[in-house]
């Protein structure tokens, strides 16, 4: 029975490479008033909104470490607080609790 065979590929021949461009310089917008106020506003998100992005931020980290089992609650945790960073504008305390009365 006869042996049949792939022909041989032949060798690439070398290519001189082309130099790389020279990156266009283009000089930047000034900003518009509008697009001041979108940068600057909060981040707002409703209950099933906070949580999709808890979510998804908790997924990422897992993924980042390889998904390794037993880490599932330092996720979760970790990125609700990312999360809240994000949402919370910053310099914003939270409201407290009021101290309970001492009663004598």
């Amino acid at each position: 029975m006869e042996e049949t065979r792939r022909p041989t590929r032949k060798p690439r021949a070398t290519v001189a490479t082309k130099p790389a461009a020279k990156p266009v310089v283009t000089k930047a917008r000034p900003t518009t008033r509008k697009t001041a106020v979108k940068a600057s506003a909060p981040v707002v998100a409703t209950g099933a909104g906070r949580d999709e992005m808890v979510r998804t931020a908790a997924y990422f980290r897992a993924q980042r470490r390889g998904f390794a089992p037993g880490y599932e609650i330092e996720d979760w945790l970790a990125a609700e607080a990312e999360v809240r960073t994000l949402i919370e504008p910053a310099g914003v305390a939270k409201p407290r609790r009021p101290a309970p009365k001492k009663t004598p």
